[in-house]
């Protein structure tokens, strides 16, 4: 079994839309891929199904050796601390600094400080934002604010990653910056990226996978080029 499968998925919310047509997918551990497809292909469905905040209509989706969508709830919140979640919308805490907005996961999960200490420093360095540690999120642009959003979610290095368009809303620089930063920690982290975006500037600078979809199917599966 691989890391990650989706088999024979369907889903058809309870309007009548038909989010998801007979997905079968495959992702090796360790991989690096890109959902590509226009608005309501289907992208951000996949993400919802793969942390259980949606069930499939029909069909399974295995994680790890476990089938996601038939969890019992009490094991939810293990399944969401092994995937970060890079959010569009940011989800940061505004009045607290970019050190106390990247930790925050990791005191959740009751790390030493010193542990906490050096993984913050790993991760800033890599997304070149040592020198605003102490900075207010407030304060920081939003590229940076992106920055920090994709430290905040592998800086436990969970086995997953999810990011849903994640360069939406910021420019080529910031947009590149940003995918750097994620791939070279995720790189190092060992963890799978599952990526929807409609940048193909980007999706053609990194190398990746690259699953197109378009009206909830998948039309093509172009592997690592």
């Amino acid at each position: 079994m691989e890391f990650l499968e989706f088999r024979r998925v369907y889903k058809i919310y309870n309007n009548g839309i038909r989010a998801l047509t007979n997905i079968n997918l495959e992702v090796r551990d360790g991989e690096f891929v890109f959902l590509l497809g226009p608005t309501g292909a289907g992208k951000s469905t996949i993400m919802k199904l793969l942390i259980r905040e949606e069930i499939p209509t029909s069909g399974d989706v295995w994680l790890e050796g476990f089938r996601v969508n038939r969890l019992e709830d009490e094991h939810l919140p293990y399944l969401r601390r092994n995937i970060g979640i890079v959010f569009q919308d940011l989800r940061l805490l505004p009045m607290r600094t970019v050190f106390e907005n990247l930790v925050f996961p990791l005191e959740v999960m009751g790390l030493r400080r010193t542990l906490m200490n050096r993984l913050a420093r790993d991760v800033l360095e890599v997304l070149s934002l040592e020198e605003k540690r102490n900075h207010l999120v407030e304060w920081l642009s939003g590229g940076e604010k992106q920055k920090l959003c994709v430290g905040r979610a592998v800086i436990h290095q969970p086995k997953l990653v999810l990011a849903d368009e994640p360069t939406g809303n910021l420019d080529g620089r910031s947009a590149y910056e940003m995918v750097s930063g994620l791939f070279q920690l995720c790189r190092e982290g060992g963890s799978t990226v599952i990526m929807a975006t409609h940048n193909e500037r980007i999706v053609k600078t990194f190398p990746g996978r690259r699953v197109y979809l378009d009206k909830g199917e998948i039309v093509r599966d172009n592997i690592e080029e």
